[in-house]
């Protein structure tokens, strides 16, 4: 098991309960990951210098501006591919998170 499928079965769901609370009562946050592995991704690309990194901003919306300054210099050095997630919140209090890959 290389590290790429460690994150994804160990580390991912924790992260998604520790972002889910973080959203819940707006706490910014950055968690940086790296999950490098000589080889070849599920969709060929090079994980020789992979990471996984989230970051969230406060309850009002707003980055912390150090932890935009690490997610720039972590992102410079390492191949990324964007992702996004949208939580739409509905009159009668229920959430929907719609992630876009």
């Amino acid at each position: 098991m290389n590290k790429e499928e460690i994150y994804d079965e160990q580390i991912s769901p924790l992260m998604q309960n520790i972002i889910s609370i973080c959203r819940e009562h707006g706490i910014a946050m950055i968690a940086s990951f790296n999950i490098a592995h000589d080889g070849e991704g599920p969709n060929g690309e090079d994980c020789s210098r992979l990471t996984c990194t989230s970051h969230l901003p406060d309850g009002e919306g707003d980055f912390d501006d150090r932890f935009s300054k690490a997610a720039v210099a972590i992102q410079r050095s390492a191949p990324h591919h964007i992702g996004m997630s949208i939580t739409t919140q509905h009159a009668n209090g229920s959430k929907t998170l719609t992630a876009v890959i």
